[in-house]
């Protein structure tokens, strides 16, 4: 199969060390992304056990680079290599904003990227929803969210 490299990117506004935590604690991660068992080193594990409406296995991975606040990058069995880069913007409602990039190397059949592009834009949004005191309810994600994730499909659908 093709590789094939997506970006995306999106800016939050909070401190780069309130969107860093979100990426490496468990608790975090569950709010937003899937259930996770993360051992924050090079070498450490980064489990993630998917929720919501997909049907994806979890997915085992292994933290190849860690920078505080600043990189992290993942190799992982089934979604590809993930780089998040978080870089500060100044200004921000509390002083200091993110730019919060990801990168994402996957060996995968073209038919399939939409997807991976609409669960990642609804990643993000969920991401924002945590930061702003408001995880996933995983048990209602399909009616909460089914809807939104499908506008980015046709998005993704249509780009192609």
């Amino acid at each position: 199969m093709p590789t094939s490299e997506l970006e995306f990117s999106r800016f939050y506004d909070l401190p780069v060390a309130i969107v860093w935590d979100a990426l490496v604690d468990e608790v975090l991660v569950e709010g937003w992304l899937a259930a996770a068992r993360i051992d924050p080193r090079v070498g450490g594990l980064y489990w993630l056990g998917w929720q919501g409406g997909g049907t994806l296995a979890p997915t085992n991975g292994t933290i190849t680079a860690i920078e505080p606040q600043r990189r992290l990058e993942l190799e992982t069995d089934n979604i590809g290599t993930l780089e998040f880069i978080l870089d500060p913007v100044p200004g921000g409602t509390r002083g200091s904003a993110t730019d919060l990039r990801l990168t994402i190397r996957v060996d995968t059949e073209p038919r399939l990227l939409a997807s991976t592009y609409a669960y990642w834009q609804s990643n993000f949004d969920q991401l924002e929803d945590l930061l702003r005191g408001h995880p996933v309810d995983w048990s209602t994600w399909q009616r909460d969210r089914g809807e939104a994730w499908t506008a980015y499909l046709r998005e993704a659908s249509r780009a192609n």
